[in-house]
């Protein structure tokens, strides 16, 4: 909320529509009152706003988005052990603007109270999504037996990892790759996980 502290002629929403712009141009470091002011066309001097919360607010709208628009195309899918795969092929290799500006909230948070919550919540709701694919595998026999929920948090966990090294370039995308398929062979006993890998990130030739 903008709270005591309102721009004048701001609209809320209009306010937390400038900042998923500025979001989707420059990510939350580029959230800055000159940007701002120059985002809803007035001078800086007559925008007093809670930017921290307005970036909470406009990081959970983007991330509510995105992960509506992959649920859809995962569940998509007829068979559960599909609907995993499309899902960790969308979260193993995201658009590069959407994996760094999570990174950058994970960060941002610790000094970001209203932010923080904002990143908490979109972790619970990829593990939710990630958990349930797993149940409903076990049900149908694709999955081996195995608590779902921390198999999820196991999944999670990785993917943020690989995700971090693919930002700076650490390791190549089949060895980074390779630590995830060989989690998910050995939880839930998945034989496609060869072919998952060669999608996501084809081994190299041999030179």
């Amino acid at each position: 909320m903008l709270g005591s502290k309102r721009a004048e002629g701001i609209d809320h929403d209009d306010a937390v529509r400038a900042v998923v712009d500025i979001l989707g141009d420059g990510g939350l470091l580029a959230v800055t009152p000159e940007r701002f002011a120059a985002a809803v066309g007035l001078p800086q001097r007559r925008v007093q706003v809670d930017l921290d919360a307005l970036a909470a607010e406009a990081f959970q709208r983007l991330s509510v988005a995105e992960l509506a628009d992959v649920r859809r195309t995962v569940l998509a899918n007829p068979s559960p052990a599909e609907q995993l795969r499309s899902l960790l092929v969308w979260l193993a290799t995201p658009p590069q603007d959407s994996d760094a500006v999570r990174l950058e909230a994970w960060a941002l948070s610790r000094r970001n109270p209203a932010l923080r919550t904002a990143v908490r919540e979109n972790e619970e709701a990829w593990h939710s999504l990630v958990a349930s694919v797993i149940r409903r595998g076990a049900r149908t026999g694709e999955f081996l037996q195995a608590d779902a929920d921390e198999v999820a948090a196991q999944v999670i966990s990785l993917i943020d990892g690989i995700n971090a090294y693919q930002l700076i370039g650490y390791r190549s995308d089949f060895d980074r790759m390779r630590l995830l398929t060989r989690v998910l062979q050995a939880e839930l006993g998945l034989a496609w996980g060869p072919q998952l890998l060669d999608a996501l990130a084809p081994e190299p030739p041999a030179v």
